[in-house]
């Protein structure tokens, strides 16, 4: 797509800033999960309703605290979300992908954010103000049914990863959340290996399997020695995934 093409041209600050200015929001919108719903009519009277923005790598999106007044669209770049203890320690819990909203808990909460959302690269969003994009849930039956969907299959993930916890020891914990990351973020390749296109330290990763990081290196370096997986430049390949699977 144009757009994506521009975005991720290189160049200079100045020529990013004008690529930026000159995305098109009906075909940002279009690339959403939700844009195959509508026409081009009904995208271009939602585009009406929303902004741009940039957000460069690990910057804070929004953070525990803030106000629940604005819902994102991603158009580029992955976003981790984040939960912090009482302490102030951050804890990764999930990593969003290009396409999907983010911020919806405005529409169903009340009360400051509970959960933090960081750039894990340079990012571009689209984003409306609640107030607006209840508007429009209510003028698109469509866009309804896809925001209450989206929210009950983050509700089931979230839902299957403590049932994991309580049931499955840290292989096969970890064997899942590498078969997850492989199925939402994977490119499969030639020779039917699968690369995860994100770079995580192994302390994110614990964070998503419950673990600690050296329990979480320690597995990852036996997954290698059977080597159904390999690292390469920060990358994860898993080499079979039909054995991963059954280790999980």
């Amino acid at each position: 797509m144009e757009i994506l093409d521009d975005v991720r041209s290189q160049g200079n600050a100045k020529q990013r800033r004008r690529s930026l200015s000159g995305l098109d929001l009906i075909e940002a919108l279009a690339g959403l999960e939700f844009g195959y719903l509508f026409d081009y009519m009904a995208l271009k009277e939602i585009a009406n309703h929303f902004s741009f923005k940039r957000f460069p790598h690990r910057s804070w999106i929004y953070k525990v605290g803030d106000d629940r007044s604005t819902i994102y669209g991603l158009v580029q770049g992955y976003v981790k979300v984040m939960r912090q203890d009482r302490r102030g320690n951050q804890a990764l819990i999930d990593i969003f992908a290009p396409g999907v909203i983010f911020g919806e808990d405005a529409l169903y909460l009340t009360g400051p954010r509970d959960r933090s959302m960081q750039a894990h690269e340079d990012v571009i969003v689209v984003y409306t103000d609640k107030s607006d994009f209840q508007g429009l849930i209510n003028q698109y039956p469509k866009l309804y049914d896809y925001v209450f969907r989206t929210i009950g299959e983050r509700l089931k993930r979230t839902e299957d990863r403590v049932l994991n916890l309580s049931l499955e020891a840290v292989p096969g914990r970890l064997a899942k959340v590498l078969s997850e990351m492989a199925f939402r973020y994977g490119t499969v390749q030639e020779n039917g290996s699968v690369v995860i296109n994100l770079k995580l330290p192994h302390r994110e990763i614990a964070d998503l399997v419950g673990s600690t990081r050296e329990s979480v290196t320690a597995h990852l370096n036996e997954l290698r020695r059977r080597e159904l997986i390999d690292i390469c430049e920060r990358h994860i390949v898993i080499n079979d995934m039909a054995i991963l699977s059954g280790d999980a």
